[in-house]
């Protein structure tokens, strides 16, 4: 379980940098003058920096938890209590989605999209990937099933397979709703929800929209 955000911007000797949290501990990596460089920084160092950032999962774990009938409750104060609190909320949410989805089957999707957006990957939250959508990318899910929906939704660019989630989980939903949001109406909701935690990421971020 970690969280990841990139801040496209300098801090302290950092020209640019991105926090990874992860195990009790946050690492700064990025490019300074000398070159690439990787270092612990303590947690309330950085905790008015990545406050933004958890109000914004929070907002998305809310909007998540009303199109799929979950309750999403935020965790403790500290960061890290937050974030374990946060994934297991991405595991009731995933269980809930692949009952949803189950019903669906079978399907074959495979559609061009000039931008792909993933907030979460796994245990990951990673606004990497937010900050930096795969550009002008194929997203590809097939089911054959008929009971359970089995499969991943992967995302290949120039041809190569960068991406993947499994299709009962919330990354695979999320692949889903921007590829294939006729599939089922609650796609068509977590399509609008991914689509402002964007604009809602570059509100607070110094990153640049591609």
């Amino acid at each position: 379980m970690e969280l990841i955000v990139p801040l496209c911007g300098p801090w302290r000797d950092f020209q640019e940098v991105t926090f990874i949290a992860r195990e009790g501990r946050v690492v700064a990596v990025g490019k300074t003058r000398e070159g690439y460089d990787e270092r612990a920084v303590a947690p309330e160092e950085v905790s008015d920096l990545l406050k933004p950032y958890l109000e914004l999962y929070d907002w998305l774990g809310s909007e998540v938890g009303r199109a799929l009938g979950v309750e999403y409750a935020r965790g403790g104060r500290d960061l890290f209590s937050w974030l374990r609190s946060h994934v297991e909320f991405v595991d009731v949410a995933g269980a809930r989605w692949g009952r949803a989805i189950d019903g669906v089957g079978p399907f074959s999707v495979r559609r061009f999209l000039r931008r792909v957006y993933m907030p979460y990957s796994g245990h990951s939250l990673t606004l990497s990937y937010v900050a930096f959508p795969f550009p002008d990318a194929v997203v590809h899910a097939e089911n054959k099933a008929r009971v359970m929906a089995v499969g991943s939704v992967v995302v290949e660019w120039g041809g190569v397979r960068v991406a993947s989630a499994g299709i009962r989980t919330l990354a695979g939903a999320f692949l889903l709703a921007q590829a294939a949001p006729e599939l089922l109406p609650l796609l068509g909701e977590l399509k609008r929800a991914l689509e402002e935690f964007v604009g809602r990421f570059y509100g607070v971020s110094g990153c640049e929209k591609s």
